[in-house]
């Protein structure tokens, strides 16, 4: 796991699994860190066909818009889904990951009244409270890795290898002998 989760800060995902009765920890003044995951989110319903890119894009837009929630990053990795976001209410918070798991699933599977397409989330939203300050840089870092992992721009391994820093500045370019 990338990151060490102090007791109360997260909730969601396998941390919750079976302790679904417990509150949510929620931070109005801090930012959040959220993952959406799905396993059904492959093949045609995979996030990242470009009607669904599309599609994902604007419905995160209008949440935050009518939910007050702002959104510092985001990812969408195929199948699922990395927001870094700070709501202004607990209410708004909450509204704002039940609004967009819905519009989304419903969205993607073409669910509706009448005609049920069954469970596409597989666990409760994953959360947890983020600090400012390096915290929220990581997070960040984070999130745009997967965005350029997905993309297949950049791959962990050659990261590692390269012993870059994924979550601060760009790796510097090297200059090749013609460019001089």
């Amino acid at each position: 796991m990338l990151f060490s989760l102090p007791n109360g800060t997260a909730h969601g995902g396998v941390t919750r699994k079976g302790k679904r009765k417990m509150a949510r920890p929620i931070a109005t003044k801090k930012p959040m860190h959220v993952v959406l995951r799905s396993t059904k989110a492959r093949g045609r319903f995979s996030f990242l066909l470009p009607k669904h890119v599309r599609l994902i894009e604007a419905l995160i837009k209008a949440a935050q818009k009518r939910l007050h929630v702002k959104v510092y990053e985001k990812a969408n990795s195929g199948n699922h889904l990395h927001l870094c976001v700070r709501a202004q209410t607990r209410g708004g918070f909450k509204n704002f990951l039940r609004y967009l798991t819905c519009q989304i699933a419903q969205a993607i599977t073409g669910a509706k009244k009448g005609k049920p397409f069954g469970k596409f989330w597989d666990e409760l939203a994953f959360s947890r409270i983020v600090q400012w300050g390096k915290d929220f840089i990581g997070v960040l870092g984070y999130v745009r890795q997967n965005t350029l992992e997905a993309l297949g721009l950049v791959s962990r391994v050659r990261l590692r290898r390269a012993k870059i820093n994924p979550y601060c500045e760009p790796p510097p370019q090297s200059r090749s002998p013609s460019a001089k």
